[in-house]
């Protein structure tokens, strides 16, 4: 039996639905403890309340993040054979898309505007380190996702 293209497409945008949500939490968690705690300041307490609120906010912007990064790809004709325009296209893209939601992750959290001021600016720069680490890890996710559902 023969599936048709429309349904590899679409057991296609389930997996991508699937590990772009799951690289987004497993990913940011890691992270932005380490920066919430060790840069900014944050209690842990404070650092875990923060990662409990971007749960909601990584479920439904992990995709959309993924779609993100795609288009930009397409638009600005980044293929897979150039480590460097990966890296330029992942780091543009995680810091564009993050940053803002960032900010709104903290605020819920209760966190300072002292302490969004200096956790953003580290964030930014921190994201722009993490960008393509953050693709690599995606494009894992992704390829996993779709071995197992595929």
């Amino acid at each position: 039996m023969t599936v048709s293209p429309g349904a590899d497409n679409k057991r296609k945008q389930i997996s991508f639905l699937i590990a772009d949500i799951a690289a987004m939490i497993l990913f940011s968690t890691a992270l932005c403890m380490i920066i919430e705690i060790f840069v900014a300041g944050l209690s842990f307490f404070q650092s875990v309340g923060a990662r409990i609120a971007a749960i909601p906010v990584n479920l439904i912007t992990g995709r959309p993040y993924g779609w993100f990064r795609d288009t930009l790809f397409l638009t600005l004709g980044i293929d897979r054979s150039s480590p460097v325009k990966l890296f330029l296209g992942d780091t543009l893209a995680f810091v564009v898309f993050q940053v803002p939601l960032y900010v709104l992750v903290l605020l819920f959290a209760g966190a300072t505007w002292k302490q969004i001021a200096v956790t953003s600016f580290s964030a930014s720069l921190v994201f722009s380190l993490t960008g393509r680490p953050y693709g690599i890890f995606l494009d894992f996710c992704r390829r996993i996702a779709v071995k197992l559902l595929g």
